[in-house]
């Protein structure tokens, strides 16, 4: 799959964020940086169709034909809201209802140290616990691309190596865009840094 972006602005207001931005995005890892206010998330909203750009065009190119094909981008942020009345088994099978889950639920949990946590509901967890819950089903998900901004936010220091090595293992297998300017958030020799 590869996310094609031709000649994007978003405005807000009288304020131009992105402006006439193109670029080619294929199977490999990414990390978009610039200043505080530079518009990295805004530009990471746009490529996960989250928000639409004020000007230009996004284009899913899968199999050789263009295709609107969200299911296949999964995103995450700290600030991104979850159902908080679910338990964490619960948030998983539902996840898992609509869209692919590469390994069981219980392997997920594993890997993030999250397993005494399956039965306690997602808003009793705390800003870290959470943030690894997101980040598990990102890096599990059946999808093309994940769109990461500032990943490693509320992240202890295992909960930053494990992001690290499941970055590593997933970045041949499908494309990662991160929005960041924290370089435990990027790992350098794999990644294809993007300034704006």
């Amino acid at each position: 799959m590869e996310i094609l972006l031709n000649k994007i602005s978003k405005k807000f207001g009288s304020n131009k964020v992105i402006e006439n931005f193109s670029y080619t995005f294929k199977k490999k890892s990414y990390a978009i940086i610039g200043k505080n206010g530079a518009g990295k998330s805004t530009l990471l909203k746009m490529i996960g169709n989250l928000m639409s750009p004020s000007y230009g065009s996004i284009k899913y190119i899968l199999d050789e034909k263009n295709d609107d094909i969200p299911k296949k981008i999964f995103f995450v942020a700290p600030y991104q809201e979850l159902i908080s009345e679910l338990s964490v088994k619960d948030f998983l099978k539902f996840n898992k209802s609509f869209r692919k889950l590469n390994i069981n639920y219980t392997d997920i949990l594993n890997s993030f140290n999250l397993e005494n946590y399956e039965n306690t509901k997602i808003g009793n967890l705390s800003s870290g616990s959470l943030q690894k819950l997101k980040l598990l089903i990102a890096f599990s998900i059946d999808s093309e691309f994940i769109l990461l901004d500032e990943p490693t936010t509320n992240l202890d220091f295992d909960g930053k190596k494990i992001y690290r090595n499941l970055f590593r293992e997933n970045h041949e297998k499908k494309g990662i865009i991160i929005a960041s300017n924290d370089n435990e958030d990027i790992i350098n020799e794999i990644t294809e840094i993007i300034k704006i």
